[in-house]
């Protein structure tokens, strides 16, 4: 009973679907499946499909931080603190993220420092 779904409610849901899309026309598409499941009419076939479209995201997501943490552990050799190992991975794994230079340069000089000019 994964996510309080029944196996012959969800399997009764598919065969009823399966003939509305089947009527529905012969090049069934994405958009017509969104049109058919719905969550009031098929809810545990909405659940099963919602768990089977962001489970490949999740994946790709972790492997993703796993691989860079690892490039950056052996780029490093363990020669850094743990708080500038995570400020690091985070950067590497958050990549696509667009970071505005003007902002970051008027955040810091907004800053009282006292840098020593040699």
């Amino acid at each position: 009973e994964l996510f309080s779904i029944n196996t012959n409610v969800l399997y009764s849901e598919m065969v009823v679907a399966q003939n509305c899309a089947i009527n529905r026309n012969e090049n069934f598409t994405l958009d017509d499946l969104k049109i058919i499941i719905s969550k009031n009419v098929y809810p545990n076939l909405y659940t099963l499909l919602k768990v089977a479209i962001l489970l490949p995201i999740s994946s790709a997501s972790c492997e993703r931080s796993f691989s860079a943490m690892h490039r950056i552990k052996t780029w490093t050799r363990s020669t850094m603190e743990q708080s500038r190992f995570t400020n690091i991975s985070l950067l590497h794994i958050e990549r696509d993220i667009i970071i505005d230079s003007e902002q970051v340069l008027n955040i810091f000089s907004l800053k009282d420092r006292m840098l020593s000019l040699r």
